[in-house]
C-alpha cells in the first residue's frame, strides 16, 4: 500500500509505491471496469485468499471500491478502481510531494523549480 515510509524507489513501476501483489491486482483493476476475486486469480495466478486480503487493504486504503452483485446465481463482489491510473499517480505524487515540502521545505520547493527548469 502507498505508505510513505514504504516508499521504495529503488524498485521498478508501481512496486515503488504498492508490493508486487498490490501492483498485479491494480493492474488488473485499470483494465477492466469490473472484476471479481476469482476472476484476479484467473488472470494473475495469485492465490485466492491471497487476492482476497490484498483486495480488502486496497479498499480500505481508497485504492479499489466493492460492490455487491445479486444479479447472477451466486451473491459475489465487484472490484473496481476508485480512480484512473493516471489520477492514482497525481494521488501518490502529491503525497510524496507534501512529505517532501514538510520534511525539508524551502529546499524541496527549490529542487522542485530546479527541476522544472531542466525540462
Amino acid at each position: 500500500m502507498v505508505k510513505l515510509d514504504r516508499i521504495n524507489l529503488s524498485n521498478e513501476g508501481l512496486t515503488k509505491f504498492f508490493s508486487p501483489t498490490e501492483s498485479r491486482i491494480m493492474e488488473i483493476l485499470w483494465e477492466n471496469e469490473e472484476v471479481t476475486t476469482p476472476e484476479i486469480t484467473e488472470r494473475t495466478d495469485i492465490p485466492l485468499s491471497s487476492v482476497a486480503g490484498t483486495l480488502d487493504r486496497l479498499v480500505k486504503a481508497g485504492f479499489a471500491t466493492r460492490k455487491l452483485d445479486k444479479s447472477g446465481p451466486k451473491v459475489r463482489y465487484l472490484y473496481s478502481a476508485t480512480e484512473s491510473m493516471d489520477n492514482t499517480a497525481n494521488t501518490i505524487t502529491k503525497k510524496v510531494l507534501d512529505s517532501l515540502v514538510d520534511s525539508f521545505g524551502k529546499v524541496a520547493i527549490e529542487n522542485f523549480h530546479a527541476y522544472n527548469n531542466k525540462k
